[in-house]
């Protein structure tokens, strides 16, 4: 995906998180639309075939998403204005929009093994504290970090690993 593609991506999500008129309903739609984009996975091709009329795009939005009304009309929209190739993208930012109104601050947690509760409570509680607001992780494991972790949270990558511990030895002895 191209800049412009994502900057026009990002006005697309702020029109569609922007009706929401309270936290509530914006947390609402976002659920709505990531559902819906979901429920139309199997559908991207039919979807992004350009040789298909929007008439029959539009017939299959109706029937799949009779019982998600705001998301099925602002597909109808993607698809009337040829953009529905961006839905993945305008979900990711109405998702991450819905995390801002809410001031929660995602991370990615990575370890060599599995982290106790006690250790990502921990960890989710320091996190808190170096940005300034709620701390959301998701937990991966990575066997080659031989052991601590490596966090990526607001662009910044917080490497403390021994892999990456043994790599700054490993250029300090070849100095």
């Amino acid at each position: 995906m191209n800049s412009s593609e994502r900057i026009l991506a990002q006005r697309y999500a702020q029109a569609y998180d922007g009706l929401a008129q309270s936290a509530q309903e914006a947390q609402q739609r976002a659920s709505e639309l990531t559902a819906a984009a979901q429920a139309l996975e199997k559908a991207g091709a039919f979807m992004a075939n350009p040789n298909i009329p929007a008439a029959q795009k539009t017939g299959l939005l109706k029937e799949a998403l009779s019982q998600a009304p705001a998301a099925r009309a602002f597909l109808e929209t993607l698809v009337s204005c040829k953009r529905y190739g961006l839905l993945p993208e305008i979900v990711r930012c109405v998702n991450a929009l819905l995390d801002q109104r809410l001031g929660i601050i995602r991370a990615e947690v990575f370890s060599a093994g599995a982290l106790s509760d006690a250790l990502k409570t921990r960890t989710e509680e320091a996190l808190s504290a170096r940005y300034g607001g709620k701390v959301v992780a998701q937990y991966h494991t990575d066997p080659s970090l031989i052991g601590g972790v490596k966090i990526l949270c607001k662009g910044e990558l917080i490497d403390g690993s021994l892999k990456r511990q043994f790599e700054k030895m490993q250029e300090q002895l070849t100095k």
